[in-house]
């Protein structure tokens, strides 16, 4: 089952920029049922340019997953990497949330149908086997969105790079909750450079590995778009993620 055509858009790009919203909806499909997009102003990160990476941090006893106090919530890092992806995250809500932001971030930053692949197959639950080829799908549907081969190399300079920087909860339990990111989305070609800022639904459930990727499930995210660090933001309800140091 391919999850390609399942996110929903909210673009404003102007003229012939109306592509990169389309790709990023593409990309990140596997997570993500939704995905709403927006102009960023001077925001986000440069493609291909690695983003925050959380503080090493290890599994806990048993789950924790209460709020903190202050909203904020210090990512950790998973305690193995596995051709570049960070996994085994704490039972905790931190080690959630960071799960998600890995997970989402690589997904949305490769046009690469194998590696697309490779980090599904690393990222999603044994309950959703279909992941894998899901990702790839969705990063060839992506190259096709923006004139791009199916397959083979990409033109020099052409790279995209989503990096959450806010968070919400949804349903949260001892094993499974749906994490809401905002992010900043950049995507770079020969023509120029253009980003948005998107909002993402990413479910997560525990399995004895550790915290993986859920077959996503659809929900109205378009009145959650803002801009990140703002009052509009808090007051919609978004909480900081800090990167542990």
């Amino acid at each position: 089952m391919s999850l390609v055509a399942q996110p929903t858009l909210v673009s404003r790009w102007r003229g012939a920029a109306h592509r990169p919203a389309k790709v990023a909806a593409a990309i990140v499909a596997v997570a993500c049922a939704v995905l709403v997009l927006l102009p960023s102003h001077g925001r986000g990160h440069q493609a291909g340019v690695p983003g925050p990476r959380a503080g090493r941090g290890t599994n806990g006893a048993g789950p924790d997953l209460g709020a903190p106090g202050n909203g904020q919530l210090r990512l950790v890092m998973g305690s193995r990497m596995v051709n570049g992806i960070y996994t085994d995250y704490p039972h905790s809500q931190a080690g959630a949330v960071s799960a998600a932001v890995e997970f989402i971030t690589e997904l949305g930053s490769t046009l690469d149908p194998d590696r697309a692949a490779t980090v599904a197959r690393l990222a999603a639950s044994p309950s959703y086997p279909a992941a894998a080829q899901d990702a790839a799908a969705s990063a060839v549907a992506a190259r096709r969105r923006l004139g791009l081969p199916a397959s083979g190399s990409l033109p020099p300079g052409t790279a995209v790079f989503l990096v959450p920087v806010m968070y919400q909860l949804r349903g949260a339990s001892a094993d499974q909750l749906t994490v809401l990111l905002l992010f900043n989305y950049t995507k770079t070609a020969p023509s120029g450079t253009a980003e948005h800022i998107g909002v993402a639904s990413v479910r997560v459930g525990w399995t004895p590995a550790s915290w993986r990727l859920l077959r996503p499930a659809g929900a109205d995210l378009s009145g959650l778009l803002t801009t990140p660090g703002t009052a509009d933001a808090a007051a919609k309800g978004w909480k900081v993620m800090i990167d542990a140091m």
